[in-house]
C-alpha cells in the first residue's frame, strides 16, 4: 500500500512540475515587441504574389500568396504575418495564429480565388523572439510585393506583371495606381474628418509603404527609434486588427474588406494614429503613444 501511495505521489509531483514549468514559460501565439537583438538578422525575407490562370475561364483565376523568411539563428518563437489587398481592400490575411518554436526558417502559402482585373498588394511582417541567458529580445523585418492583373477583351489571355516592362503595361500601371490612390485618398479624408483629426498636424504613410523603412528611419525619428515604433505598431495591429476589429460594444467585426490602414505620425513625435475603413464603411482609429 505504501508503495502504491509513493507511486501516486511521485506521478503527482511530476505532473505538478510540468504544470509549473509550462506556466513559467508560456508560448503565446502573438507578436510582442521586445528590445531588438543587437546581432540577429534575417538572411532572407520575401513576399511573393503569383497569378495562376484558369484554363477553362479567362476571367477566373487564383492568386498565390507566399511568405518566406530565414533568420541567421534559431529563435525561441518564429511567426510571420501578412495582408493581401485588392484595389485597396483587404481580401486575405495570412499567418494568423501560426507560429513555430526553435526554428530559423518559416514558409507560408495560401491562395485566393479571384476574377476581373485588379491591383494586388501584399505586405508581410517577419518576426522572431529570441531568449538567451534569461534575456528576451526580438528581430523583425518587412517585405512587400505587388501584382497587376489585367482582364481585357482585347487580349486572349490574362496580362499580369509586377513592374511595367512595356508601354502597354506602363499605361495599365499608371491607370491602376491613380485609381487606387484616388479611391483611398477619398476614403481616408472622409475618415479623418469624421474622426475629428487635424491632418495638418500629422505626416501620413500608407501601411503598404512601410517596408520602405526597413533600413532607413521614419521622418523625424532615428533608425533605432523607427524600428521600435514599427515593432510596436505590428504588435498593436496583430492584437487589434488581424485578430478581429474590436467594436465599442465588445463584439468583433471581420477585417475582410477593410482598407489599407493609413499611418498618421504626429509632428510632435509623441503619437501615432492608425485609421482604416471597414467593409461597412465605418472608420476605425487605433492610437499608439510614442515615448
Amino acid at each position: 500500500m505504501k508503495k502504491k501511495y509513493a507511486i501516486v505521489i511521485g506521478i503527482f509531483i511530476v505532473i505538478l512540475f510540468l504544470i509549473i514549468k509550462t506556466a513559467k514559460h508560456p508560448v503565446q501565439e502573438t507578436i510582442t515587441f521586445f528590445p531588438l537583438h543587437k546581432n540577429a538578422q534575417f538572411i532572407d525575407a520575401e513576399t511573393m504574389l503569383t497569378l495562376i490562370p484558369n484554363k477553362q475561364n479567362k476571367s477566373k483565376y487564383k492568386i498565390e500568396y507566399e511568405i518566406y523568411s530565414k533568420l541567421d539563428r534559431k529563435a525561441y518563437l518564429r511567426q510571420d504575418i501578412g495582408l493581401l489587398f485588392k484595389n485597396g481592400r483587404l481580401i486575405k490575411p495570412i499567418g494568423i495564429k501560426k507560429w513555430q518554436q526553435h526554428s530559423s526558417k518559416l514558409t507560408l502559402n495560401d491562395t485566393v480565388n479571384e476574377r476581373d482585373s485588379g491591383y494586388y498588394e501584399a505586405i508581410s511582417f517577419h518576426y522572431g523572439e529570441i531568449q538567451e541567458k534569461g534575456m528576451i529580445s526580438s528581430v523583425q523585418r518587412m517585405s512587400f510585393d505587388k501584382l497587376y492583373v489585367i482582364d481585357s477583351k482585347f487580349t486572349p489571355n490574362l496580362l499580369s506583371f509586377h513592374s511595367a516592362a512595356t508601354k502597354e503595361e506602363k499605361q495599365w500601371e499608371d491607370t491602376f495606381n491613380q485609381m487606387n490612390k484616388k479611391q483611398l485618398d477619398q476614403l481616408w479624408i472622409q475618415a479623418i474628418s469624421k474622426l475629428g483629426i487635424n491632418r495638418s498636424q500629422y505626416r501620413t504613410i500608407p501601411l503598404s509603404s512601410l517596408p520602405n523603412y526597413n533600413d532607413r528611419p521614419l521622418p523625424g525619428f532615428t533608425k533605432n527609434k523607427s524600428q521600435e515604433i514599427i515593432g510596436k505598431l505590428w504588435e498593436g495591429l496583430y492584437k487589434n486588427y488581424l485578430l478581429g476589429i474590436k467594436k465599442e460594444d465588445g463584439t468583433s467585426e471581420s477585417l475582410i474588406g477593410s482598407t489599407v490602414p493609413l499611418l498618421l505620425f504626429n509632428k510632435n513625435n509623441k503619437e501615432l494614429l492608425i485609421i482604416f475603413i471597414t467593409k461597412s464603411q465605418e472608420p476605425y482609429l487605433l492610437k499608439q503613444i510614442i515615448n
